[in-house]
């Protein structure tokens, strides 16, 4: 449930024939403070006043064998994937020690498949920020399809909220925010990097100067004028833009709605991070009619294009965000 799952709804799912197992995943904001080697040596130490956000979860020990096919691990153990083991430098018997001054250690690590595209799982969510912290989605132990599932969950839902929106997806690792239409936060910072950063107000943070000094450029791109992006996306879009261009294409882009590229903040309403921050997300032809016309976000050649380079739209979410580009990867793209 993109808005949060509401009171009642994880007792209404239990109920149906055919689940055997539910487990609430939240997701939270894990800031990591430091992490250090068995033998106390430091790995990871962000400046004074910095941290690094991990997308992270946790569910109970059923969640974590059942659905996820993880380990049991104790409340004081994390389980990492391969991939956020590898950025994180870290093997089993390493600790992470959080923004809230808990130190747990890494207790397990497993394939990247396994991890429903979280960086890192835990049992205890006293562990961590709570302000931080969202239910939006429920691990289901069901013997029928995912269609099937929906279908039983509808009509009961409209007696708890009618206007609700929910989505039931096969488990994958595309996390529990976009389906297969968003790569995992593990994913992005394998291609953009990863910051540490400063939560300030209002939604926004302060990113690492370091980090921005060396991905965030600050050029004019074709059609779009003026624009801070990552300077992977920057190419993408002039590439994009130019492409138009040559083809006479320029009325496809109404350049007074370039809604922008790099912005350091969270997801609006959470605590989530936007890809935004990292640069790797545009918003174009932003709040245009999706008539598919001239200046449409959804127009067939901006759209065309945006795919083939890898950029995936958010006019297909459940929550839907027509305007909004970014990166995706893929395969052909790749």
């Amino acid at each position: 449930m993109p808005g949060g799952l509401i009171a009642g709804f994880p007792e209404l799912v239990a109920e149906i024939e055919g689940v055997n197992s539910v487990s609430v995943i939240t997701s939270v904001t894990m800031h990591l403070a430091s992490s250090h080697r068995a033998d106390g040596s430091v790995v990871d130490q962000p400046p004074a006043r910095f941290v690094i956000p991990l997308h992270g979860a946790t569910v109970d020990a059923d969640g974590l064998e059942l659905v996820f096919a993880l380990p049991r691990v104790g409340p004081d153990e994390i389980v990492l994937g391969e991939d956020s083991a590898a950025l994180r430098r870290l093997a089993v018997g390493d600790s992470m020690t959080f923004e809230t001054g808990a130190t747990l250690t890494v207790g397990a690590i497993v394939p990247e498949d396994r991890m429903a595209g979280y960086e890192a799982i835990a049992t205890d969510p006293t562990k961590f920020d709570d302000s931080r912290a969202e239910a939006r989605a429920m691990l289901v132990l069901y013997e029928d399809s995912p269609v099937r599932l929906e279908l039983e969950i509808a009509p009961r839902l409209r007696e708890l909220d009618p206007d609700v929106l929910f989505a039931v997806r096969e488990r994958s690792n595309s996390a529990d925010r976009g389906g297969l239409v968003v790569r995992s936060q593990i994913f992005i910072k394998q291609v953009f990097g990863e910051f540490a950063y400063r939560p300030t107000s209002g939604g926004q943070f302060v990113i690492d100067p370091a980090w921005v000094n060396e991905n965030i450029v600050d050029t004019n791109i074709p059609l779009l004028g003026r624009a801070r992006c990552h300077k992977f996306t920057t190419e993408i879009l002039t590439n994009i833009m130019q492409d138009l261009i040559d083809n006479g294409l320029s009325d496809v882009i109404e350049q007074r709605r370039f809604a922008g590229c790099w912005n350091p903040r969270y997801i609006a309403g959470s605590a989530r991070l936007s890809r935004h921050s990292f640069g790797a997300a545009v918003d174009i032809n932003f709040f245009n009619p999706l008539d598919g016309g001239p200046g449409s976000p959804v127009n067939p050649e901006l759209l065309n294009r945006m795919y083939a380079a890898g950029m995936t739209s958010g006019h297909v979410w459940t929550n839907a965000d027509p305007g909004h580009f970014e990166y995706f990867g893929f395969p052909e793209a790749e």
